[in-house]
């Protein structure tokens, strides 16, 4: 673990008519999505990394549940001094969200975003030929009543080029490391597929016009 840890505050500017539910939306899809980023797409350490391999291994991956709580145990192992903290918030017109936390993160994270902008038809078309071999696999499962069924070896080679493709389409940087991490190419895609629904909230809200999320610091002019 580090001595020491690199905060900063970044600023989410918020602009246009926002619902009561957005209050709860954008924070709760931008903290996953920052713990999802950290932990697998920086090469900042966790409190515990093998923790995290754990639960990816350990998972059985078939619903809500394993979704739900790997992002629990990201959360989890990020130093709590660099998870996002408010700092402010202003709802006016600009208004703005400011975040203590580490900044390198929040970047990557507002490129992301970007990138996802860019690419989302793109995005859009890939998500749904994975969720397609997801069905597929889960009936050949029910119907030879094997829940541990794997998936033939065309089926991997067509996820892992999905994946590829889908991580290109969010500027994610190495599905091999992930894969690495998982041991399994499907629990990989699963995970891609799961940051690729959050990822997905904070892009419509900058679509709309709701937010920006900015490629700088608040203090860099």
């Amino acid at each position: 673990m580090p001595d020491s840890y690199n905060n900063d505050v970044y600023r989410i500017l918020m602009d246009e008519r926002w619902v009561l539910e957005d209050l709860y939306t954008l924070p709760h899809a931008y903290a996953q999505n920052f713990a999802f980023v950290y932990c697998f797409d920086t090469p900042l350490e966790a409190r515990d990394a093998k923790r995290i391999d754990f639960a990816l291994q350990g998972y059985p991956w078939k619903g809500g549940y394993s979704y739900v709580n790997i992002y629990t145990v990201l959360k989890n192992q990020i130093p709590p001094i660099e998870r996002p903290q408010i700092v402010s918030i202003q709802y006016a017109s600009p208004g703005w969200l400011d975040l203590l936390l580490n900044p390198d993160v929040a970047l990557k994270v507002a490129k992301s975003i970007g990138i996802l902008l860019g690419a989302g038809v793109t995005a859009a078309a890939t998500y749904k030929q994975i969720n397609k071999i997801f069905i597929s696999i889960n009936k050949q499962r029910r119907k030879a009543k094997i829940d541990n069924l794997k998936l033939s070896q065309s089926e991997t080679k067509e996820l892992n080029r999905l994946s590829e493709q889908l991580a290109k389409s969010m500027g994610f940087g190495s599905v091999s490391k992930l894969n690495e991490r998982t041991k399994d190419p499907e629990i990989s895609a699963r995970l891609l597929s799961a940051h690729y629904r959050r990822m997905s909230i904070m892009a419509e809200f900058a679509d709309q016009g709701k937010v920006k999320f900015p490629d700088k610091l608040k203090d860099d002019g």
